[in-house]
């Protein structure tokens, strides 16, 4: 009976993505790291290593050697889980990273490998792009097929510590295809903003749209009572998406924790690691 109620669910999920295909990749890729997900994906500013995943110019901040990873679990389902992975190296001449993610089920996986290049322009100003290999299974005829995907980003810092940033995904409009099947990846735009509330709060907004006519408004928030400790919460839709997380540094290690809640399918508890060596 166990069994039968998770292929159930499994089944469920699968025609729930596939019905939803349009929004459904590009807004995995916004959300591939537990601290984008608990300000509801209004990330667009970050300065973080899993910035390849949403904005690269955010990378051009980065000072150390650096390596992440991330495992979120999918609506509570151990058949279906999310997982990423970077290693970004800063250089004189700017800032390379090389990333990796996935997703799926059983008998149903997507994948992505990138390699980004970020770089500061000026003393407030920082550009980034980054070239992906993305693959989908198709389970029908039993192959997996993949395409090249392009992205690019800015971020620019007012002096009151005010940042915004700006990222276009899939330009080109590039599509997966199979004998029976097609994957779209509309282009994507999104834009958004971080600004400080007093010295311990910081809020950030975020809006969304691709050609395909899916829009969405992203918020969220970072409380920060102590150096080494945060709180954070968010929201996205339609339809509407609600998180939570906290995150806590000591040295050279970032921990940070997530849950989201989907409207129609439920929890998705995640966590990510950032070595800063």
């Amino acid at each position: 009976m166990h069994q039968t109620n998770n292929l159930t669910f499994n089944l469920f999920i699968c025609f729930f993505l596939l019905s939803t295909t349009s929004s459904f990749a590009q807004a995995d890729f916004a959300k591939s790291d537990s601290y984008s997900i608990s300000v509801g994906g209004a990330s667009v500013t970050l300065q973080t290593p899993f910035a390849v995943f949403y904005n690269q110019a955010g990378l051009a901040g980065l000072e150390k050697l650096s390596a992440a990873v991330y495992y979120q679990q999918r609506y509570m389902t151990s058949d279906f889980a999310e997982i990423s992975g970077v290693v970004c190296l800063p250089l004189k001449t700017g800032t390379f990273a090389l990333s990796v993610w996935q997703t799926g089920i059983t008998g149903y996986h997507e994948n992505r490998f990138g390699l980004a290049f970020a770089k500061k322009l000026g003393p407030r100003l920082s550009s980034g792009l980054q070239f992906s290999y993305y693959m989908m299974d198709f389970p029908e005829n039993g192959t997996a097929q993949g395409v090249f995907l392009f992205e690019m980003g800015a971020r620019y810092e007012l002096p009151g510590k005010q940042t915004l940033g700006v990222h276009l995904f899939n330009p080109f409009g590039a599509n997966v295809r199979s004998t029976l099947n097609r994957h779209t990846l509309p282009a994507a735009l999104k834009i958004g903003a971080g600004f400080p509330l007093g010295d311990m709060l910081r809020t950030y907004l975020a809006a969304s749209g691709d050609l395909d006519g899916n829009y969405k408004l992203h918020g969220g928030f970072d409380f920060q009572p102590h150096d080494h400790f945060s709180l954070r919460g968010g929201l996205s839709g339609k339809p509407v998406n609600y998180a939570a997380g906290i995150g806590y540094r000591w040295s050279f290690l970032q921990t940070d924790l997530a849950v989201s809640h989907h409207a129609v399918l439920g929890y998705s508890p995640s966590i990510s690691l950032t070595f800063n060596l």
